[in-house]
């Protein structure tokens, strides 16, 4: 009778052989072309170069070029609120993809108004005063001159 040791010892013999038998027979056999797999969905989008996304400070650009072309900025200030559902039709109408809104709005905020917050008491439909964030939206023509006056001091300090 063969011990617990000899059975196992054998069962790796005999295993082994098996195992070196199939993998002459695999040698031998002639192969064969593999299918490509399927192209799932995941492996599109690794495949695909992703789509090149705009700078915060392009969609700012855009969104005030956007302004000026829909909305009369002498009406006033607009809220927060307003410039958002702006940024939303702007991207709609060009078909882009949105950024977060945080570093959106710092760069809107740095074009219109530099680095100040500007906040305004409004009073709205039902009688009620709230203070809101407001974008004061420059005309054109003072942010283009605002604009060469701020790289006339950059040159003169350098």
């Amino acid at each position: 009778m063969l011990s617990g040791w000899n059975i196992t010892g054998l069962a790796n013999v005999l295993g082994a052989k098996a195992q070196a038998a199939t993998a002459v027979e695999a040698v031998l056999e002639p192969t064969l072309p593999r299918p490509s797999p399927a192209i799932t969905p995941k492996r599109r989008r690794l495949l695909e170069p992703a789509p090149r996304q705009l700078s915060a400070k392009k969609h700012a650009e855009r969104l005030l070029e956007w302004i000026y072309a829909n909305i009369d900025p002498s009406d006033g200030p607009i809220t927060h609120a307003a410039i958002m559902e702006f940024y939303i039709e702007m991207l709609i109408e060009q078909s882009w993809t949105a950024r977060p809104w945080n570093p959106v709005a710092h760069q809107f905020r740095l074009i219109t108004t530099g680095n100040r917050k500007t906040y305004a008491w409004i009073e709205t439909t039902t009688g009620a005063v709230h203070r809101l964030r407001i974008y004061p939206i420059p005309r054109r023509a003072a942010r283009a001159t605002a604009n060469r006056q701020d790289s006339v001091q950059l040159r003169s300090a350098a």
